[in-house]
């Protein structure tokens, strides 16, 4: 009988695109949206990266909110 490999814990990941950290933070998507843009009149003082056209936020930034 083969032994079985015990599974490894899921990674968490680091970085959230917008739809999860609009749900993580309880906001709408649009709002992050519009605080993202580069032409946005009030941009989100919470700090982001565009990686590959994607807006990704870190979640320890988000926990500190």
């Amino acid at each position: 009988m083969p032994k079985l490999k015990p599974e490894k814990p899921a990674l968490e990941r680091r970085f959230y695109p917008i739809p999860d950290a609009a749900n993580y933070l309880g906001v709408s998507v649009q709002f992050l949206y519009n605080g993202t843009s580069r032409k946005s009149k009030k941009p989100l003082s919470i700090p982001f990266r565009r990686i590959g056209g994607k807006i990704l936020f870190d979640i320890r930034d988000l926990e500190k909110i």
